[in-house]
């Protein structure tokens, strides 16, 4: 317990440098029920590990990536 006390700048740094090794989940669930990627290539990724096909819908907003779906 008085490691946390002593120390929580080395604390704070490690739970920091711990995220730092996470990958984000690049595909986004939208409220309409299509999906958004990054790219057209993790979206072909993501509908090929569910035995599904991609079907390209738009270009997301300000280019941030690809609406899809899987069908």
């Amino acid at each position: 317990m008085t490691c946390l006390t002593k120390y929580p700048a080395a604390l704070l740094f490690g739970f920091a440098l711990a995220g730092c090794g996470v990958v984000p989940n690049d595909v986004v669930h939208l409220r309409n029920g299509n999906l958004r990627a990054s790219s057209y290539n993790e979206a072909g990724t993501y509908c090929e590990n569910k035995q599904l096909t991609a079907r390209y819908l738009a270009k997301a907003p300000a280019e941030s990536g690809v609406d899809f779906r899987c069908e």
